[in-house]
């Protein structure tokens, strides 16, 4: 069935077939703004109505076009009208006409540059931009993201070399979440998940994205709390003339289409997955010192239930709407109003799956080994878009951004067949149920200010976050299968009360930020154009978090030798079993449940961009950053009373970065870039809170530390006159010095903690193509084919002094002092090849893209038990989209087509063994939009 699927999709991509014409193309600059892009300029081919008018950017595109001569007219007002003839259009290539436009007289032939190259894809001008920077980057923009059929930013970053995505983690060149950052609109945006630094940026919606910035090498005006990459969201604010578009669209889940589907009974969220916020802990664990059990209450604290409940599985899907108008004030000032509006729900069933715990010899720990796992999910996502720019002419322009996120996912997993702990002959089950709600509120102020013809560029922004997130009534039950059949409650082979139990989690987080630099240009070319540059600026960031967890533990003593139905608990744990004083609900008075944390951050910077002639631009800058990091907690022996401890890192740190750029010839350059960095451990690497899963548990570190990196790349590109095509190959170096990782601590409950390591390496190659293949298939001249590949190959060492590997006082002792970094990729592959085809009403295009990563390390080993590794897996996604006319959209596509087994499996090297930990098959997802643009 699989490769059935698989082998549809191929077949759906290469049905197409392509019609014999061409298209013009080009930048307009404005000789009265130092040859800066000019927007909004009108573009006609005379004798017709067909023509266009140039984006922000200044470029245009006028597509459909039969081959023959055509003359332009180029006019934009308060300006002399250009007029261009003898332009020759062939099939299925886009001749590129770049002009300047000024007040004075029209522009003269000469200045007209006129190229026939092989048709581009709309990335052409993020492609100029990577080409012409003076730093490395790379830039994903919005009309890829949508070819590629990335609905969200997190897919849309995989299609770059070097990342790939687990859950919602990110992975850069084998560093992790801690060392990766993430900006919206060039401001630092918090992560709504306490456990992780990095936001998850599955929530946002392709559909706000203009562009996605990625810097994996590191320059002077990023924060230096950096060693993967940085990851920069810039969103939509121009809407040009006006559009609006709404879009609907519906899906499934292949298991859960398929499977029955349960949820706990009780969740109480409206259609968007809002809370209605009546499920907050009881009112009276709020009563100090009260030791309060069932039959000290007169009324029943609790709206949810423990029993599963069967749900509707309806088909997935959502809707959408985007709109935006530009509003000419006057000849120079304008308003830009842009808004947009998603919402999204799924459903996602993965069935027999596996989690388990092993200590050395194989035998299980903590709770046991489950072969028979089920896991139900249900998510939605709602996403607001709006800002508002106002340029009152082409030097000034503010913009104010604002962005509402609220992300939901209700999940039931059931735990059968499970072994408890090392006695084999008991049988358990388990039933969790858990609904989380984050929110994320963001408003940001940018602006940009060019003075004196535009030698001296002012940018500045702020921005303020507010992230809430909630886990309201986790709910837990364990049961012991006796040898006569009979199913009782708990655990009867690690009894404890806090086995059954009731969980409430909330986080909230302040993050305010700003930024301030001032560009001062100089050194102008021929053309008046100037070359250098020198910047200097200033950021500031504060952040303060409170993060508040309560368990209430269930004593069920009255029910002990009680028969219960694995499906219906609720016989016994109900009202009037509760007032009667049957079982009792205790509060876990952990003293680590709390902590508060705030980080603050001041940093200048200077960095000069220096033509050194005419080929080599040298690109120098030093970051003073001071981090300040407080986490206040309690330890497990502390009292509720006791005062808050704390762990302090305050530390102004020197970081350097340079980099070259040297011009083989027009189309390749070769690059240098070399800097230090630093990175900061989290919060909850630090804090003692201890986080409970099933089969493992992870507690904060208190000593562990922040790590110095050294990073080094070399890169050679090629942009070949065949436009769309690229091809780049980076050699990349690291050395980390205390890098932090995730290890595993002997205990009986699988428990992990964090870690500074002695040192780390990481040293890899990189190599990245696009390339337009039509004529290497064969394939008619007017087909247009193209593939894009890149693979990043790398290898990773450890050091580790078992002596100074300690936690909570005691030495751990790693099982391997030589091994790969923690959450370290040997390879990571991203491949796509997509066709494309243009009728008279009809512009379809369809990609197969597939990524593919080797072995990671999850969790390091420590005393005998091996690293735990994520087995490497494939992933296969189909896309393709049909533009019928000018305002029909249909869209659809396939995910994890190919839908591989999501493995983690215990490396036992020194027995020859690996034993699975995790293994699950979370299914196809299909889904059908279509878009009406108005």
């Amino acid at each position: 069935m699989k490769r059935i699927l698989a082998l549809i999709a191929i077949l759906a991509v290469a049905h197409v077939s392509a019609q014999n014409t061409g298209s013009i193309v080009g930048n307009i600059t404005d000789k009265e703004m130092n040859n800066d892009p000019l927007p909004f300029a009108n573009v006609l081919i005379k004798g017709t109505t067909k023509g266009t008018t140039t984006d922000f950017d200044g470029l245009y595109r006028i597509e459909n076009l039969e081959p023959g001569s055509y003359t332009l007219v180029f006019s934009f007002v308060g300006y002399e009208t250009v007029e261009i003839s003898d332009i020759i259009v062939e099939g299925d290539k886009a001749t590129t006409v770049d002009t300047a436009m000024g007040a004075g007289k029209a522009a003269q032939l000469e200045e007209v540059v006129v190229t026939t190259t092989v048709k581009r894809e709309s990335e052409v001008a993020l492609q100029l931009e990577q080409k012409k920077a003076a730093e490395i980057q790379t830039k994903i923009g919005a009309q890829e993201l949508s070819r590629k059929g990335a609905s969200d930013v997190a897919t849309g970053l995989t299609k770059a070399s070097g990342i790939s995505r687990a859950s919602d983690k990110l992975y850069v060149r084998g560093l992790g979440d801690r060392y990766n950052n993430a900006y919206l609109n060039g401001l630092p945006i918090p992560s709504l998940n306490p456990k992780l630094k990095l936001i998850d940026l599955g929530i946002f919606p392709t559909k706000i994205v203009e562009n996605l910035g990625i810097y994996k090498a590191y320059s002077a005006e990023l924060y230096g709390d950096f060693a993967g990459a940085s990851v920069d969201i810039d969103t939509k604010d121009n809407p040009g003339s006006g559009f609006l578009e709404v879009g609907v669209s519906t899906g499934a889940n292949s298991n859960a289409l398929s499977n029955d589907f349960f949820l706990l009974n009780g969740g109480k969220y409206d259609f968007f997955g809002i809370e209605d916020g009546s499920r907050n802990v009881p009112a009276f664990v709020n009563i100090p010192n009260y030791n309060y059990v069932s039959t000290d209450i007169d009324f029943y604290p609790f709206d949810t239930s423990f029993n599963p409940e069967k749900r509707f599985n309806a088909p997935d899907g959502g809707a959408n709407i985007i709109g935006g108008k530009s509003f000419q004030i006057s000849e120079t000032r304008r308003l830009d109003f842009l808004v947009s509006a998603s919402f999204g729900q799924n459903h996602n069933t993965a069935l027999n799956g596996i989690e388990a715990a092993y200590n050395s010899q194989g035998e299980p720990i903590g709770f046991g080994r489950f072969e028979n796992v089920s896991r139900y999910q249900y998510s939605t996502n709602t996403t607001i878009l709006g800002s508002i720019g106002y340029r009152w002419n082409n030097n000034n322009k503010i913009v104010a951004t604002t962005l509402f996120v609220n992300d939901t996912q209700d999940e039931l997993r059931s735990f059968v067949d499970g072994v408890g702990g090392e006695d084999t002959d008991v049988k358990i089950r388990l039933r969790r149920g858990t609904f989380e709600q984050n929110n994320l509120f963001t408003q940001q102020l940018t602006g940009e200010h060019k003075f004196n013809d535009r030698k001296y560029v002012l940018n500045w922004g702020a921005a303020y976050n507010k992230a809430l997130g909630y886990t309201p009534d986790r709910r837990q039950l364990f049961f012991t299968e006796l040898q006569n059949g009979n199913l009782v409650f708990g655990n009867r082979v690690s009894p404890d009360l806090a086995n059954n139990q009731r969980f409430y989690q909330v986080l909230n987080e302040e993050d305010i930020s700003g930024k301030f630099s001032m560009d001062i240009n100089f050194d102008k070319d021929d053309t008046e154009a100037y070359q250098s540059k020198f910047t200097m600026g200033v950021d500031v960031r504060a952040k303060n978090r409170n993060f508040e967890a309560d368990q209430l533990n269930y004593n069920l003593n009255g029910f002990i030798n009680e028969n219960v139905d694995f499906n219906n608990p609720d016989e016994f744990l109900n009202e009037g079993n509760f007032l009667n004083g049957l079982y009792v609900v205790q509060e876990n008075l952990n003293p680590t449940r709390i902590y508060k944390a705030d980080f603050k951050n001041f940093a200048s910077f200077a960095v000069v961009q220096k033509k050194l002639g005419d080929k080599l631009t040298l690109n120098a800058g030093a970051r003073l950053e001071n981090f300040e990091q407080n986490v206040f907690y309690r330890q497990i022996e502390d009292l509720e009373t006791s005062p808050f401890r704390s762990e302090t890192i305050n530390e102004l740190f020197v970081l350097p970065s340079i980099s070259f750029k040297y011009e083989l010839n027009e189309n390749a350059n070769l690059r240098f870039a070399a800097s230090k960095t630093v990175t900061l451990p989290k919060f909850t690497e630090v804090a003692p809170f201890l986080d409970e899963d099933v089969t493992e548990a992870t507690l904060g570190n208190p000593i562990v530390t922040n790590s110095d990196n050294y990073n080094l790349d070399i890169k050679w590109e090629y942009f070949p006159e065949s436009t769309g095509e690229a091809f780049a190959a980076t050699l990349f170096g690291k050395y980390i010095e205390n890098p932090i990782e995730k290890v595993y601590v002997a205990s009986a409950s699988n428990q992990n903690t964090f870690i500074n390591s002695e040192s780390a390496k990481v040293y890899g190659v990189e190599i990245e193509a696009k390339k337009n293949i039509g004529s290497l298939l064969g394939a008619a001249e007017n087909n247009v084919w193209s593939v894009g590949l890149n693979a990043t190959l790398m290898k990773t060492e450890v050091e580790i002094d078992p002596n100074t590997v300690t936690f909570n006082g005691s030495n751990i002792a790693p099982t391997n002092n030589n091994r790969r970094l923690q959450g370290a990729s040997p390879f990571i592959i991203n491949a796509d090849i997509s066709y494309s085809k243009e009728m008279k009403n009809h512009k379809l295009s369809s990609t197969l893209d597939f990524n593919v990563f080797g072995d990671r390390i999850y969790s390091a080993g420590g005393n005998g038990v091996g690293d735990i590794f994520e087995r490497g897996y494939g992933t296969l996604n189909f896309n393709f989209k049909d533009e019928i006319g000018k305002h029909w959209e249909l869209g659809l596509s396939a995910k994890n087509l190919l839908d591989p087994s999501i493995e983690r499996f215990q490396d036992q090297a020194d027995r020859g063994e690996e034993y699975i930990t995790y293994d699950f098959n979370i299914g196809i997802n299909f889904s059908l939009g279509v878009t009406y643009k108005f």
